[in-house]
């Protein structure tokens, strides 16, 4: 690491604000956004191409999915590298080593390699390209036997579509409707543009799909690859599912599923707050809330939701409208006139759930939100916090400080 970038990313805080200050009104996307990250790692030298990795393309379940092929390498005996999005609590969710958080002292290494690279290009990488850079870097300086690529809203120009092994194995998880803005507005458009990333490689693994349209364009695309497509056959539980998936693209490598269900932050994440039965997740569009109110064993008590402003609001909030008894509406963002992601105002999605038939509908704000949820539940309840990852955090932290 140069002197210079040392100072920039010389600890913990200063990482985040480089990463952060790549989150701008201008970043690229799409196409651009690629570009940016090809020449970000060709500057690195490529270090995902050192060593083999499954890479893990989908709209939901992802994370799952990787979690539990991660533990199954572990327990063949392999060191790996994971690389996670997004992250519901701390940064370095985003890149595990070996199932756990690394130390900052090597994040900030990492990431000082990634900022001097950066720092060469014509144009800035976007925040999740330095990201997916440093967990490729984490695992190269730690050694590890295989990466473990979680991708971001696509396939084709995903920041992490930029490794040209043929032995990358892909697992497609299931597809359905988000980032329309980008990946196209049907089924059969975002499936392509995920299916994309099979190029040049010799397998990939299909798990269960909701939708048959995206069922044949993986195998089109495939066939015109000349790729072997795996099935994996649907269990009728969205957990099991992953683990089926996991199994299959294990099998691949001789190895089987861990024993040990995989557990991330901010997915289906359970805690007891107060008596509470609070759960935390991160799902944030309908397919991922859908799969939510199937999974919670009954109907929640009270539900604290925010969903972000480029989702679709109708549809997320007659979801959510039927998974609890009282809504919670909140929000999440940066100050006006800053660059990145905030969600659909209180008034918008409070009019949303009285329209979809919620029944109690209550706006909050951050510092009101442990009252709201004190008040309208009791000890033994089952309370939910989704919508989005972008509150999570500040939710968690608001109704722990408070013993609520």
């Amino acid at each position: 690491m140069s002197e210079r970038h040392a100072t920039v990313v010389g600890d913990a805080g200063r990482v985040e604000a480089w990463l952060y200050s790549l989150i701008r009104a201008d970043a690229p996307r799409g196409a651009d956004a690629h570009a940016a990250s090809v020449a970000l790692f060709d500057e690195l030298g490529n270090p995902q191409d050192d060593r083999p990795a499954i890479h893990v393309v989908g709209t939901a379940g992802k994370g799952s999915v990787a979690a539990s092929i991660t533990a199954g390498l572990m327990a063949a005996g392999e060191r790996v590298a994971t690389h996670y999005s997004p992250h519901a609590y701390d940064l370095r969710e985003r890149f595990t080593i070996d199932g756990v958080l690394p130390p900052w002292v090597d994040v900030i290494a990492a990431a000082g390699e990634v900022a001097d690279a950066a720092s060469r290009l014509e144009q800035p990488p976007t925040f999740f390209a330095a990201t997916t850079a440093i967990a490729i870097e984490l695992g190269r300086m730690a050694g590890v036997d295989r990466f473990v690529i979680e991708a971001g809203i696509g396939g084709r120009v995903d920041a992490t579509n930029v490794m040209s092994r043929a032995d990358v194995i892909t697992v497609v998880t299931a597809i359905g409707l988000d980032h329309t803005d980008v990946l196209g507005t049907t089924v059969s458009e975002i499936a392509a543009e995920k299916a994309a990333v099979v190029r040049g490689r010799r397998h990939v693994v299909l798990g269960p799909q909701p939708d048959s349209e995206a069922i044949d364009v993986v195998y089109r695309v495939a066939g015109q690859n000349s790729v072997e497509v795996l099935d994996v056959e649907p269990t009728g539980d969205i957990r099991l599912d992953a683990r089926a998936t996991a199994s299959v693209a294990l099998g691949l490598l001789g190895y089987t599923v861990a024993e040990v269900p995989a557990r991330l932050a901010g997915r289906f994440e359970s805690h007891d707050i107060a008596g509470r039965r609070v759960v935390f997740d991160g799902a944030h569009n309908p397919m991922k809330l859908g799969a939510l109110a199937e999974t919670l064993p009954e109907t929640a008590a009270v539900v604290v939701a925010a969903v972000g402003s480029n989702k679709p609001l109708t549809e997320c909030a007659a979801i959510l409208a039927a998974m609890g008894e009282v809504l919670i509406v909140t929000t999440f963002g940066p100050p006006v006139g800053e660059p990145g992601p905030r969600s659909w105002s209180m008034g918008e999605l409070s009019g949303a759930l009285l329209a979809a038939g919620a029944g109690r509908v209550l706006e909050a704000t951050g510092a009101e939100l442990a009252a709201a949820v004190e008040n309208e539940s009791e000890p033994g309840d089952l309370v939910v916090v989704t919508g989005s990852f972008l509150h999570l955090g500040d939710v968690r932290e608001r109704l722990t400080a408070s013993h609520v």
